[in-house]
């Protein structure tokens, strides 16, 4: 047996794979090429999704009491039944288990059949990690497509003065009115940031933005019918916000979806080491958590917008929760270089400790995120404070702080104080909104105390 060989073969044939099932078939086809097997079955999650040869299932009486045992183990595993050999061999990454092959054959495997078992498993476990990774990325495009096409705002983006993506709205918008087009085209040329067109007492505003889709210049551009007076006042700003949330939302998707497809392109076209690919793997889940970060906050909202978002009381150790979130945070914190300290006297609420957490997180991140970097002293402090029939939460810092006049508004929704020290801090400006409309849900207040150059500290407080 020529191990190089057919690795190199199985190596070859998985780069080419686009799903699930056409990866069990290449793997069922090298392990008969080492292993003479009569049946075949894949499991994930407990269910059997590929059989071979199709329709043949093997009974759970076989394996189901070593399942744990493997998955834990993540090493393949033959056992003897009767007259013949159970085999399960885990499909992982790192030391997490992604699917079990199941198989039945007549011959125990020699150490050195078991051991090119174990590697084929290693890099089909690479190889479905990513699939599931780009079933994620293309599910998280088709979600935001689908945003976009239910807005009741035109969403357009040009390439040079060609229309490379528009959505249902501005496609109706500009069948209504046709001239509009060529205004726009005009506008993009001169690079203008914003406009009003008028057309037969219809009234639009457009707004054009010129972003970076990886690498390459594009031109974002949105259109509003603001067709009264009263509503072209109040639009104004409402506009403003809007093109700020697409392009914050564009840049925030931009930045972890360039990453992926860089990494993941990398890694179908280049020889690697094992270690390389551990690291682009890492950071192509890093990514990935990112998005998946910006898809909750965006369904947050949406339950916001609804009134439909819950929340689910039990008792709870408010300095667990505080545990918690100084976990989640401190990568982050050391990436900032900001010292997270707590002062946390055990008290139990009564409270929903996920949404909770989710508070908490918040405003520590921003804590970090908004330190100030001339301070060679950085940091970030919970403390949780008993008050009889209440509890103060209080998150403080001394970073850079906040504007009086904007202290008002930083609750809004997709608000973002806008200065020379927060314009490449990332963010869609809802993480606060969110705060607000939890703490709410628990009959509790939030407040916020701020001075630029000094610090910030938030506040929240809510009933036991």
């Amino acid at each position: 047996m020529d191990v190089q060989q057919l690795l190199s073969k199985y190596m070859l044939e998985i780069s080419k794979v686009e799903d699930e099932k056409t990866l069990y078939t290449a793997l069922s086809e090298i392990i008969k090429r080492v292993l003479d097997f009569q049946v075949l079955n894949i499991l994930s999650s407990g269910n059997v999704i590929y059989l071979e040869p199709n329709g043949v299932s093997i009974s759970e009486n076989y394996y189901s009491d070593y399942i744990s045992w493997v998955e834990e183990r993540l090493h393949p595993t033959f056992l003897p039944f009767e007259d013949l050999y159970v085999g399960l061999v885990p499909i992982f990454k790192g030391k997490k288990s992604l699917a079990i092959a199941v198989l039945l054959t007549t011959s125990e495997p020699t150490p050195e059949i078991i051991d090119y078992l174990q590697l084929i498993a290693y890099l089909s476990g690479i190889t479905l990690e990513n699939l599931r990774l780009f079933k994620m990325v293309d599910d998280s495009r088709k979600y935001f497509e689908t945003v976009l096409n239910v807005s009741n705002d035109g969403i357009l983006v040009f390439k040079d003065t060609e229309i490379e993506f528009m959505n249902l709205k501005a496609k109706q918008i500009l069948e209504e009115s046709g001239s509009l087009l060529e205004k726009i085209r005009e506008e993009v040329e001169h690079e203008s940031g914003f406009f009003e067109f008028e057309k037969e007492s219809t009234f639009f505003s457009i707004a054009i933005k010129k972003v970076e889709f990886f690498g390459e210049e594009r031109f974002l551009v949105s259109l509003r019918n603001i067709t009264t007076e009263k509503e072209i006042q109040k639009l104004k700003e409402v506009d403003k916000i809007k093109t700020n949330f697409i392009a914050n939302i564009s840049h925030e998707l931009r930045t972890p979806l360039a990453a992926i497809k860089a990494y993941t392109e990398t890694m179908l076209n280049m020889p690697m080491t094992l270690e390389e690919i551990q690291e682009f793997l890492t950071i192509i889940q890093t990514q990935s958590e990112r998005l998946e970060n910006l898809l909750n906050d965006l369904l947050d909202f949406s339950q916001i917008e609804s009134n439909t978002m819950k929340i689910v009381k039990e008792n709870t150790d408010i300095c667990k929760i505080v545990e918690n979130v100084v976990k989640s945070a401190k990568q982050m914190a050391s990436d900032y270089n900001v010292d997270i300290m707590v002062d946390c006297k055990n008290v139990t609420v009564n409270c929903d400790p996920g949404r909770m957490e989710q508070v908490l997180l918040n405003l520590v991140t921003n804590a970090i995120k908004f330190s100030d970097k001339s301070k060679e002293e950085r940091y970030a402090k919970i403390e949780a404070i008993d008050e009889d029939d209440q509890i103060r939460l209080m998150v403080s810092d001394n970073g850079i702080g906040i504007p009086g006049d904007k202290l008002d508004k930083i609750f809004d929704k997709f608000y973002r104080v806008d200065n020379d020290l927060t314009y490449s801090i990332p963010g869609t400006g809802l993480g606060l909104a969110i705060v607000r409309e939890i703490v709410q849900l628990h009959k509790g207040t939030i407040q916020v105390e701020s001075e630029e150059g000094k610090g910030s500290i938030f506040t929240v407080i809510i009933p036991k």
